[in-house]
């Protein structure tokens, strides 16, 4: 792979701080992008940052919040007036509430729902305008495998990333025009320190029993959506819009029943 694919290019990944965002966004440096890294925990954005300037590559940090109109519209300021343009949006910012329809609270609701659809709304809304003055560009939303199979317990997450698939397909219909594709990673069960916490405070299950759920039962790790995310990045994407890329072995096209005599 040509590892200067992506020279010249501006990125923004909001959730940039940690898990798959700082994956993508260091993967994004690998192909020579400048990388702005969105957090709304700015401590963690500039560890990336920093990260990313010891290996030799361009970043920036800042501090944000998608839910919040004001910040995001600033924050695209803030990149126009650094980099004069924006090629790249990755929305990777989100949070896991997981609860059901009644002991859910309100609240909550409104927290989760705020993060994960709104607040790629927001980014897309204010990116946009940037992405069609660079003459087109690609827009990637993380949503999850939760989109595509409920788990129990796990609402509302799964509503929220449910409406990113359609917000997706939303925005490739009506910006293709413009030169500007959007597609979706729907990744599966991706080993990120969010990951080890929630099976840390449930003993019960077993990371090693859901893997091996999945017709392809590997360990993945942030790095391998970020593989996908650059793929989606680049040009050798550029016919592919609209689409949900799956990366979690297999698990969302399984019934999760194996036999042990089935393989030869």
């Amino acid at each position: 792979m040509n590892d200067k694919m992506l020279a010249g290019k501006v990125a923004l990944i909001t959730g940039g701080g940690s898990g798959i965002g700082r994956a993508i966004a260091l993967a994004f440096t690998e192909q020579h992008a400048l990388s702005v890294v969105l957090d709304q925990n700015v401590t963690a954005a500039e560890h990336v940052v920093e990260e990313i300037r010891q290996r030799g590559g361009e970043a920036l940090a800042i501090q944000a919040d998608v839910s919040s109109s004001a910040q995001m519209l600033s924050s695209f300021e803030t990149i126009r007036k650094h980099s004069g343009q924006l090629d790249i949006l990755v929305n990777s910012a989100g949070m896991y509430i997981y609860k059901n329809a009644v002991t859910l609270e309100e609240s909550e609701w409104d927290e989760c729902l705020n993060i994960d659809l709104k607040g790629t709304w927001l980014c897309c809304k204010y990116g946009l305008p940037l992405l069609m003055e660079a003459g087109g560009g690609s827009i990637i939303v993380i949503a999850s495998t939760h989109a595509e199979r409920a788990q129990a317990q796990a609402f509302p997450y799964g509503v929220a990333k449910g409406g990113l698939l359609s917000l997706t397909r939303s925005l490739a219909v009506d910006f293709g025009q413009n030169g500007i594709r959007v597609n979706s990673i729907a990744p599966g069960l991706i080993m990120t320190p969010l990951t080890m916490d929630y099976f840390a405070q449930r003993p019960h299950a077993s990371v090693d029993e859901l893997i091996a759920l999945q017709p392809l039962p590997v360990r993945i790790f942030p790095e391998d959506v970020a593989s996908a995310a650059v793929f989606l990045a680049t040009d050798m994407a550029r016919c592919v819009t609209g689409t949900t890329l799956y990366v979690d072995g297999g698990r969302t096209i399984s019934s999760g029943i194996h036999h042990r005599d089935s393989n030869p």
